[in-house]
């Protein structure tokens, strides 16, 4: 009744000379007239800042605000920098000899060797595989265990020196988490320490994601990647620069629009790929070639992720079905040498399987390592198994008491440990977590 008597009070005026607002609010009862909704609120104080008169800022170029040394964080300067130290330890330097070919013996296997000085800068023109840069971020510097399964790849690797690499092709495998990638990145190291010529891809996945453009190549069905492959030559050219300029090409090339003369160094070549992208591919192409006939360095050939290039990509041909990898020039350049139908004159070729992402996952290369059995009236791709044919397998363990040990005590000199360390914790997350080292990481770092 009382809604009843206060619309009988609204006057009634003719719709036609009325507003929309006019007529919303003439329908409204009187008890309800100062009810504000959330919307008014805004609408209100958009309508006030709009009729907010400008004002012309000042030009503050010449002017330098001035920032107390107590405001600047380790990160930068400002108050998110303060406010991380709040919450945030910076890495604890840890001392640790350095991992070169005379401390990687089974004599030191247990201990954490750090990276050498000399041989950081070039790993860092690339990138740490993401569960390292984990470690690494919390404990400087980049430091790993000496394994006895570490020694025992080293020694295969110093046998390969004088060998074709078609020889030594090896593939790490194991449990997820057991390791692979850790052990792949001391191999790297210890090639470069060695004075090798390294070329390694710490992330293969990528390569097959469809996460750089792809360009088909005229009367064929192979397709290049322009990008990936100039950004590749520059990663080669850079972290082995000192080691190619020594070494020149044995003739004459045309690589896309550029002539590269005989007896121009290897470095002057990939720097032709660096500055051209669409040249980097024909520029990988002569410079694979050179490097597998030239006897005077040994080149390692290392690759993670590497069952990504062992099932169909993720490109899509133009009928929308998925591209086997021999279609990409690139990836197939290097299955060329992991299948060993190409090879370097002296080298070797090491690649580490990856469990971190399911659609990486390569049944056709599980069953030629012999990893797995399926059925036998089960098809599997004819065209990749070619390219698993005659690879090595090493198993990767997890860490031995010894191992976990001296990991236990680095975890424990970079302030990494919540818990008081004691030999009873150490136990306690060695068996918890069964040895696999990023379980161990895991339940050290993290608590859990």
């Amino acid at each position: 009744m009382a809604h009843r008597a206060a619309f009988q009070m609204t006057p009634l005026l003719n719709r036609s000379s009325m507003t929309l607002t006019s007529r919303v609010r003439a329908m409204v009862p009187a008890q309800y007239a100062n009810y504000v909704t959330a919307s008014a609120v805004v609408y209100a104080g958009g309508k006030a800042r709009k009729a907010a008169p400008k004002v012309k800022q000042q030009s503050n170029s010449f002017r330098k605000k001035k920032v107390d040394d107590e405001d600047k964080g380790e990160g930068g300067s400002g108050g998110a920098a303060r406010l991380n130290e709040k919450y945030y330890k910076p890495p604890t330097p840890v001392k640790v000899e350095e991992f070169i070919p005379s401390t990687a013996t089974k004599e030191n296997v247990g201990k954490v060797l750090g990276f050498p000085t000399s041989v950081v800068p070039a790993l860092s023109q690339t990138t740490y595989p993401t569960l390292l840069n984990e470690q690494f971020d919390l404990i400087k510097p980049a430091a790993l265990v000496v394994r006895e399964s570490t020694v025992s790849l080293l020694e295969k690797i110093d046998a390969s020196m004088k060998t074709p690499s078609s020889q030594t092709r090896l593939v790490l495998t194991g449990d997820a988490g057991a390791g692979k990638s850790a052990m792949l990145l001391q191999t790297v190291s210890h090639c470069l320490s060695a004075g090798w010529a390294v070329i390694y891809i710490p992330k293969a996945s990528t390569w097959m994601n469809s996460s750089y453009a792809y360009n088909t190549v005229p009367h064929s069905t192979s397709f290049v990647q322009p990008l990936l492959a100039s950004t590749l030559v520059g990663q080669i050219h850079n972290v082995n620069k000192s080691v190619l300029s020594k070494l020149v090409t044995s003739e004459t090339a045309k690589v896309g629009r550029h002539d590269v003369e005989k007896g121009t160094s290897l470095s002057a070549l990939l720097e032709v790929g660096v500055k051209d992208q669409f040249a980097a591919q024909e520029v990988m192409e002569v410079f694979m070639k050179e490097m597998g006939a030239q006897k005077e360095i040994p080149t390692l050939i290392a690759v993670d992720e590497v069952n990504s290039f062992f099932r169909p990509t993720q490109y899509l041909r133009q009928d929308g079905k998925e591209m086997d990898p021999e279609h990409l020039k690139l990836p197939k350049l290097f299955l060329d040498y992991i299948s060993g139908k190409s090879s370097l004159n002296h080298g070797a070729v090491v690649a580490a399987t990856s469990d971190s992402l399911m659609i990486n996952k390569s049944e056709v290369l599980e069953v030629a390592l012999g990893t797995k059995v399926v059925s036998p009236y089960k098809s599997l791709s004819q065209t990749i198994m070619p390219w698993a044919t005659g690879l090595t397998t090493v198993q990767v363990p997890n860490y031995t008491r010894e191992e976990a040990k001296g990991v236990f005590d680095y975890y424990k000199k970079g302030n990494i440990i919540f818990d008081a360390a004691s030999e009873p914790l150490f136990l306690n997350k060695f068996i918890s977590s069964n040895g696999n080292p990023r379980k161990f990481f895991t339940a050290c770092a993290k608590g859990i």
